[in-house]
C-alpha cells in the first residue's frame, strides 16, 4: 500500500489537502473519497472502514481536509460550503492519474453529509455514496423542529470537537502553541471533571454566552442566537434530495442521535438505495451498550461493515453481482435479530393508538377524558438520562428507574403483554395540554419495562408549544422518531411525560404547570 499527501485546487483557487492511500502496482483505480473535518488519520472520526482491506480489494482511498480544517486553505463553513467544494472534490478525484474515473463516496456524520451535498451538484464520475449516521442538514443539527436546540450534541460537539480541532490547526499554522491547547483542555475539564465541566456549560444562559467558544468556534454564538429555521444564516445547509441521482446506502442505529434524518434521506432518494439501521449509537458500534447486550449479532464486526460497504461498491464502481439484495435491513431489539423488509416505512405496519389513562395506565382502549398536571421548571429539569446523546459513560438503552421518585414526570404503563409485540416504525405522542405559562414543552420517552423491573429506554421526544392562551387546550404532536423493538410476553409498554429532558434538549426558560388533557394517546407501528 502506498500512501502519499495530494493537494487540489477548488475553483475558486484555495488548496484542499488530502492523504491518498492506493495499491502498490501501476494502474488506475476505482476511487473511494471521504472528506472530513477532523483530520486524516486512518482511523480517526467518522472513517471506520478497514482502509488496508480496501486497498487490498483494488481501490484507491482518499482522505480530505475540507476548507478550513487539517492543512486545508480557507476559512472552515461548517456543512454550508460543502456542496461546492464537494462537487470539485469528485471531479478532481475522478480525473487524476491514479483513478479509473469511477468514485464513491463514504464516511460517518459530517463525512455523512458531505457526500449528500456534492452528489446533489450530479459531479461527473460520482457512482455511489455510503452516508452512515448523516444529518439532514445545519439547522437540523443545532435545533429540534420548532426551535428547541439540540444543546448536549451541538456544545458537546463544539467544545470537544470542533474547538480542539481548530486549536491543532492554529498550532500547525504557528498562531497558536501547545500550552493555549493545555489551558483549554483544562478549562473544560478533560478528562476527568469532562462531564461536570460540559454539564456546567449546558447550564449557562443566554445559550449563545459561551466565552470558551467565543474564539475558537465563534459561529456557536450565531446559531445559538437564531432559532428560526428561515433565517439567512441557515442557508446553504440543507440537502436537496430532489437533486441526487446517484444511488446511496444509508446506515444509522436506533440510538444515532441523527437517525431519523438518515432514515429520512432514505426514504427521499429511493429508487437503488438501501438502508441499514443497527442497535447503534452515533460513535458506537459494539454489541455491548452501557451494559446492555444484543447479542453475536449486533457489532460491526459481526455484519463485517467493511465487506459490506465493498459489496456496495463493488457493484456500483466496478458492475460486479452484489450478493445482499436486501433492501431494508433493521436489528429488531428485543428479538436481538436482524430483520430484512422490502422497504421502510413496513407497509404492513398498524398505527396502534394506544391511551393515556390518567391513573397512570397505557391501554388500546380508548380512555375516558381527564387531566394531569406537572410543573415545568427550568430551575430544577428532569435531567437525561441516555438516549441519543453525545456523552461517554451514559447513552442509549439506559434504566428509567432513577428518575421514579420525580413529581413532574407523567407515567403511564400498559398492563403485563400475554404475547410478543413488535413495534417497528415511527412513534409519535397526540398530547392536549394546557399551561398556566404562554410557552411549555412536552417531551416523551418509549420505554420497555422488563419483568425485573428495569426501565430500558427505546426513544424520546420533545415538541415546543408557544403563545397559549390562559385555559386554552392545544393538540400537540411530539416526533419519538424511529425504533424495532419487539415487546416481549411478560413485558410492559410504558410512556413517560414530562416537560423537560436536559441537556439532551435545551430548556424552555418558563416556569409553569402544564396540564395533559383527555384524549391522549401515543401512535405505535405495530406489526402484525
Amino acid at each position: 500500500m502506498i500512501e502519499t499527501t495530494e493537494t487540489m485546487t477548488t475553483r475558486d483557487g484555495v488548496e484542499l489537502v488530502a492523504t491518498l492511500w492506493r495499491p502498490d502496482v501501476d494502474g488506475r483505480f476505482p476511487v473511494l473519497l471521504s472528506r472530513t473535518p477532523y483530520g486524516r488519520a486512518v482511523e480517526g472520526p467518522g472513517f471506520h472502514l478497514d482502509v488496508p482491506r480496501l486497498v487490498a480489494a483494488g481501490y484507491a482511498v482518499v482522505l480530505q481536509d475540507v476548507r478550513g480544517t487539517g492543512a486545508s486553505q480557507g476559512e472552515f463553513r461548517f456543512i454550508s460550503g460543502e456542496a461546492a467544494d464537494g462537487y470539485d472534490a469528485v471531479r478532481w478525484a475522478a480525473t487524476a492519474p491514479w483513478s479509473d474515473g469511477n468514485v464513491g463516496m463514504y464516511g460517518d456524520s459530517y463525512l455523512g453529509i458531505t457526500q449528500l451535498l456534492a452528489a446533489q451538484e450530479r459531479p461527473e464520475g460520482l457512482r455511489a455514496i455510503a452516508p452512515h449516521v448523516s444529518p439532514a442538514g445545519l439547522y437540523a443539527c443545532v435545533y429540534q423542529p420548532g426551535g428547541v436546540p439540540n444543546l448536549n450534541i451541538i456544545l458537546t460537539v463544539s467544545a470537544m470537537v470542533l474547538a480542539l480541532g481548530e486549536l491543532d490547526r492554529r498550532i500547525s499554522l504557528g498562531t497558536a502553541t501547545q500550552e493555549d491547547k493545555d489551558r483549554y483542555v483544562a478549562a473544560i475539564g478533560l478528562p476527568y471533571q469532562l462531564g461536570e465541566r460540559l454539564q456546567e456549560l449546558s447550564e449557562r444562559l443566554p445559550l449563545s454566552d459561551q466565552p470558551l467558544l467565543a474564539d475558537l468556534v465563534p459561529f456557536y454564538a450565531a446559531w445559538m442566537s437564531h432559532p428560526d429555521p428561515r433565517d439567512p444564516l441557515w442557508r446553504g445547509g440543507a440537502v436537496d434530495h430532489s437533486r441526487i441521482e446517484v444511488p446511496a446506502l444509508v446506515s444509522t442505529g436506533w440510538y444515532d442521535y441523527f437517525r431519523d434524518a438518515s432514515i429520512e434521506h432514505y426514504e427521499r432518494l429511493r429508487g437503488e438505495s438501501r438502508l441499514i439501521v443497527g442497535p447503534w449509537t452515533h460513535f458506537s458500534h459494539d454489541r455491548d451498550i452501557c451494559g446492555r447486550d444484543y447479542g453475536d449479532q449486533a457489532s460491526h464486526e459481526a455484519v463485517d461493515w467493511t465487506g459490506v460497504h465493498l459489496d456496495w461498491f463493488g457493484h456500483w464502481l466496478r458492475g460486479a453481482p452484489m450478493r445482499d439484495r436486501a433492501r431494508v435491513k433493521i436489528f429488531v431489539m428485543g428479538d436481538d435479530a436482524w430483520h430484512e423488509e422490502d422497504d421502510w416505512p413496513i407497509a404492513r405496519a398498524r398505527r396502534v393508538p394506544y391511551h393515556l389513562g390518567f391513573d397512570g395506565t397505557l391501554s388500546t382502549r380508548p380512555g375516558a377524558g381527564g387531566e394531569a398536571g406537572f410543573v415545568s421548571d427550568p430551575g430544577d429539569p428532569v435531567p437525561t438520562l441516555g438516549g441519543a446523546v453525545m456523552t461517554f459513560d451514559a447513552f442509549g438503552p439506559l434504566d428509567q428507574r432513577p428518575l421514579d421518585e420525580r413529581g413532574d414526570v407523567l407515567r403511564h404503563l400498559s398492563e403485563p403483554l400475554g404475547a410478543r409485540v413488535e413495534v417497528s416504525g415511527e412513534v409519535e405522542l397526540v398530547a392536549r395540554v394546557s399551561s398556566t405559562a404562554p410557552s411549555t414543552d412536552v417531551t416523551a420517552k418509549l420505554i420497555d419495562v422488563h419483568p425485573d423491573g428495569r426501565a430500558e429506554l427505546l426513544t424520546d421526544g420533545v415538541a415546543r408549544v408557544e403563545d397559549l392562551e390562559p385555559g386554552e387546550v392545544r393538540e400537540v404532536t411530539v416526533r419519538l422518531g424511529a425504533i424495532a423493538n419487539a415487546f416481549r410476553p411478560g413485558h410492559r409498554i410504558r410512556i413517560d411525560v414530562a416537560g423537560s429532558n436536559f441537556p439532551r434538549f435545551g430548556r424552555n426558560p418558563e416556569k409553569g404547570t402544564t396540564t395533559l388533557h383527555g384524549p391522549s394517546y401515543v401512535v405505535l407501528p405495530t406489526i402484525p
